[in-house]
Order: C-alpha cells, then structure tokens, then sequence
C-alpha cells in the first residue's frame, strides 16, 4: 500500500509540475536522468543476475523472434495507412511495445502468482532482445520532429546513444568474463526502488491534459494498431513457439497480449512524435485489457 502512495503522489507532483513555465526544461531533465543513469543502472545489475535454463532460454528465443515480427509487422501497417514520418512511428510503437512491466507484472502475479511474476520480469527484460526502452526511444529519435539528445539527425548515433543496451553489453561481457561485483544486488534494489516513481513521475509531467478530439480515420488507424497489439503478438508467440518446438508459459502469452506501454505516453511528448495520438492507444487499450484480465482471475 505504501508503494502505491509514492507511485500516486510522483504522479500527481508530475502533473503539478505542468504548471511550471518551464515545465518543458524539466520534462526533460527527468528524462534525462532517467534514460542516461537509474534505467542503465537497473539493466546492468539486472543482468547480471539473470539466469536461463535451456527449456526457458528456448521460449525466450520464440519471444524474442515473435517481438521483432510484431514490429516489422506494425510498421508495415503504419506505411500502408498514413505518409505522416512521426504518425508511423507513433502507430509502430503502438502497435508492438507492450506494457509488460506496470501493467504486465501485477497481473501476472495476479493471475499466476510468484512464479508468474518472475516470468513476467523475464519476458519484460529480454522480449526485444535488448532493452525495450532502447528499442523505442531510437523509433522516437528517427520518426518524432524533435531531437533533443543526439545533435541532429544522424542514424548513427541515433543507434549508439543508447545507455540502457551499453550497460547490457558491459553486463553480459563481465558475465562471460567470469567478473564477480559485490553487493550487486543492493544496487538492484536500490535502483528497481527509484524506477517506479520516477516513471509515474515522468508520466504525470508528460500526460497531455488539453482536450482532443480524434476524427474518425485517426480513430480507425488507432485501432487497427491497438488490435496488432493486443491480438496479433499472442498469436504470433504461438505460430513462433510451435515453429521452434518451445513450450511457452501462459505467463509469456499474458505479457504478449498487453496494450501499449506507458512511457509511450513520455517518449511521444518528449520527442514530439503525435503525444495525442499515442495517449489515445494507450488509455482506450489499456482499459480493457486490464478489466479483462482482472474479470477472467475470478472467473477461471
């Protein structure tokens, strides 16, 4: 319960902080430290640690090609309904990076329990093969009208300013390496402690709050990629994993189906890449499937 409280009131100071004139310099300073210092620090340590077995490593592989599918599909669709560069991008991210971490964790342990929720921790760090979050913001960089962190619009370093894959790469090289760091799990907790609030912080100061209004082809190309979402990425997780003989937990088929992620919300804002738009997929997807998940718990 006290968890929640944080998590609520960094919300609520966020939205306060709309207020600000300068409410732009400070959405990005938090995201800032956010993306280029807690975030890295949580995938280092993070990795670190985990641990596969062949059985899961083999579901993960699915994951993983069944992910990239979704994108390569979501993009496509994106290029066949609009010429717009940022509303592709918005209805790619839509339409394949799902909310698998504040959504997906609790209903996981929700519907699975402990064991689901660990699953749920392992879908959420390794379903792109790399930190989702870099996946994502490097989508932000090359199709949102704004740069603020690479100095320009060369792919380059699009691709390489990227703290969270850099601390994956150094991770899993000191893990090959044999290198042993002491007290590493402290600074896991220490950092998994601050990523909750500073993302519901980072959600309230970048939630739009003016009033929009969606006419009806931008609610249509909405939907069609909320549904490759919320439809498309189990079902293509099931054609994956009987392709590669994986047995894929329920847990993994949960954590498929969930709507698109909220920093999408941040990353959309930040970016300049059709904020209204992103918040239209994430709230109308979110609700359901949320409303579902917890009706089903009971039911079944």
């Amino acid at each position: 319960m006290l968890k929640l409280i944080f998590l609520l009131v960094a919300l609520v100071v966020g939205l306060l902080l709309q207020r600000l004139r300068l409410q732009e310099r400070v959405r990005d300073s938090i995201w800032n430290v956010s993306f280029w210092l807690v975030i890295p620090v949580l995938v280092f340590a993070t990795f670190l640690n985990v641990s596969l077995t062949s059985r899961l490593g083999l579901a993960v592989a699915a994951v993983i090609t069944s992910t990239w599918l979704l994108v390569g599909l979501s993009h496509l669709y994106a290029r066949l309904v609009t010429k717009e560069r940022d509303e592709r991008g918005a209805l790619t991210l839509a339409g394949s990076v799902g909310n698998t971490g504040f959504i997906g964790y609790p209903l996981a342990q929700l519907v699975f329990g402990h064991s689901g929720l660990t699953q749920a921790v392992v879908y959420d760090q390794l379903s792109f093969g790399v930190p989702m979050l870099s996946v994502s913001v490097v989508a932000a960089r090359l199709f949102g009208k704004r740069s603020i962190d690479t100095g320009g619009r060369s792919r380059l370093a699009v691709v390489l300013l990227n703290p969270p894959l850099w601390a994956l790469i150094v991770a899993l090289s000191l893990r090959a390496a044999g290198v042993h760091i002491p007290h590493i799990g402290t600074v896991e907790d220490a950092a998994a402690a601050l990523i909750g609030p500073l993302g519901f912080l980072m959600l309230g100061v970048s939630l739009p709050l003016e009033q929009v209004e969606h006419d009806l082809v931008e609610v249509a190309r909405a939907t069609g990629a909320m549904a490759l979402k919320i439809g498309a990425g189990p079902l293509l997780l099931f054609a994956v994993g009987t392709a590669f003989g994986a047995h894929i937990p329920s847990t993994f088929y949960l954590l498929a189906a969930m709507p698109p992620a909220f920093h999408l919300l941040t990353i959309a804002r930040v970016y300049d890449m059709r904020p209204a738009l992103m918040r239209l997929m994430v709230v109308v997807a979110t609700i359901p499937v949320v409303i579902g998940v917890m009706i089903g718990s009971f039911v079944f």
